[in-house]
């Protein structure tokens, strides 16, 4: 019963205190264009985020709700996870509080049940393959590892960084001893076997389309991760973790001094950090190991309170910070405020965020993501009712990066836009449309990007410029340009245009 209703009301928060001035993010509007492409073996991203976007669209529409439930649902499944681990383990109402609280407390896993992205799918997914693990060793029991495959597979059909928590996974069984002698039972490698055929469908279109996971992976080597240091990854931990820490402590102290089977989420851990800090990831990258350890440490503050007198003053002692920081941080997970007070807020907490590639900004860049599109899209509308109906007839509209086209792929139905076209990422795989591109539509916010048009057609004029003070830099200032006259075919001139995967 408790379980039912903590897991219910974390599934309702994030849908009930979010601001309503908030709309759908940058990357929610790519994940729903991907959903207009949904072909599930043929796709060059793990296709789960585009099957969860045609659900989300299918049921709620052109809502910002058809992004935010299947988010909030994930989130509700994650945090269900952790509880039925406590549960499973022998904890009571002390520590299933305690555990709550925690992921409640821990921005990283507020911000990501917000989003419709593959990270909170990717948490939601490790979280179970880490407390099957974690069972498989408390219970002796091999069975366990079949959920260890099936959480990997569903990983794979998600995110490929799940290959870390699969190592991690790995190292951790060949270094405890309860579970390095399951090796010689199926459990493991039927587990192998059942995380290979569920990610049959990313791999092959992997290989169909000749891996772009590699090259976007190199342009985010070379752009945003280069701003990524050791000592910065390991500082930013405790702030993503927040209240979370006073379970994640007890957890470690546990894996520490506790028996060896209270050392699996501890390990875990130990090899995720290490791994991300050899390939230089972001630090949010390795929250997904902090669930599981968040569960042993709620258990451990359970333990210590009960062999304790004063229970009811240590309980309210444990719970009362968690709560002060849930609520204190929630704002920064969630948009409970308004875009205009939430600069201040930041300010009061000394919070201040930067762009991927360093920028400072004045809103979470989430949530300077979340403004400005259907603006754009209103304007890119009223630029295209101004033309002749000679002109729509043989119209191209390409954005300049997949957010601006994303929004206008999302959009555009209501707006009588035609489908856009764009180089970015995996728009470009989709093509340039059956127009000629001789007249075309391009939203663009570079500086460059004007001479660049002008090399390819003899006309082009702004047609509208908008202004978004609050969005990301590239989006503060975009131009709507009408082009006529294509020196060339934009079918002959697509192959040497993409993909840009910044």
């Amino acid at each position: 019963m408790l379980v039912g209703a903590l897991v219910l009301c974390r599934l309702l928060l994030p849908l009930l205190t979010r601001h309503p001035a908030w709309g759908i993010h940058r990357d929610e509007y790519l994940y729903f264009a991907m959903a207009d492409h949904l072909d599930l073996f043929r796709m060059q991203f793990p296709p789960l985020i585009a099957v969860v976007a045609a659900a989300g669209r299918a049921a709620l529409g052109e809502s910002v709700l058809a992004a935010r439930l299947p988010a909030a649902a994930a989130g509700a499944l994650l945090t269900l996870v952790v509880l039925l681990l406590v549960r499973r383990l022998g904890g009571g109402w002390r520590a299933l509080l305690f555990a709550w609280l925690a992921l409640v407390a821990a921005p990283v896993f507020v911000r990501s049940s917000l989003l419709m992205q593959p990270v909170i799918f990717d948490q939601l997914w490790a979280a179970l393959a880490l407390s099957a693990l974690t069972l498989a060793a408390h219970e002796r029991e091999p069975r366990w590892w079949i959920v260890v495959g099936v959480a990997l597979g569903l990983g794979a059909l998600t995110k490929f960084s799940i290959a870390f928590i699969g190592l991690a996974v790995m190292a951790t069984a060949l270094l405890h001893p309860e579970l390095r002698v399951q090796f010689r039972t199926r459990g493991p490698w039927i587990a192998v076997i059942v995380a290979s055929l569920l990610a049959v469908p990313s791999v092959w279109g992997q290989m169909l389309h000749h891996w772009p996971f590699l090259q976007q992976m190199r342009a985010l080597r070379a752009g945003q991760l280069e701003q990524v240091s050791a000592l910065g990854f390991l500082l930013e931990q405790p702030m993503l973790l927040t209240g979370a820490l006073a379970c994640v402590v007890p957890g470690v102290v546990a894996g520490v001094r506790g028996t060896a089977r209270d050392r699996v989420p501890l390990l875990a851990a130990i090899m995720m950090l290490l791994l991300m800090l050899a390939l230089r990831g972001k630090a949010y990258y390795a929250a997904p190991v902090y669930p599981a350890l968040i569960a042993t440490g709620a258990l451990a503050l359970e333990r210590m309170i009960r062999a304790a007198r004063a229970r009811r003053v240590l309980t309210v002692a444990a719970a009362a910070p968690m709560l002060a920081l849930a609520i204190v941080t929630w704002p920064i997970g969630i948009p409970v405020l308004s875009p205009q007070r939430m600069p201040a807020y930041m300010d009061a907490l000394g919070l201040r965020e930067r762009t991927n590639m360093g920028e400072p900004m004045r809103l979470p860049q989430d949530y300077a993501d979340m403004l400005g599109w259907p603006a754009l899209s209103d304007s890119v509308a009223a630029v295209i009712g101004r033309l002749p109906a000679s002109d729509r007839a043989d119209l191209t509209v390409i954005g300049g990066n997949y957010g601006e086209a994303g929004a206008i792929a999302f959009h555009g139905v209501s707006r009588a836009i035609p489908y856009p076209r764009s180089t970015a990422g995996d728009f470009f795989a989709w093509g340039p449309g059956p127009a000629s591109g001789d007249i075309a539509v391009v939203i663009g916010s570079s500086s460059d990007i004007e001479p660049q048009l002008r090399q390819l057609y003899d006309s082009v004029r702004v047609a509208a410029v908008v202004r978004n003070p609050d969005g990301v830099p590239e989006e503060r200032q975009v131009s709507i340009y009408v082009t006529r006259g294509a020196r060339m075919s934009l079918r002959s001139l697509w192959p040497s245009l993409g993909p840009n995967w910044q």
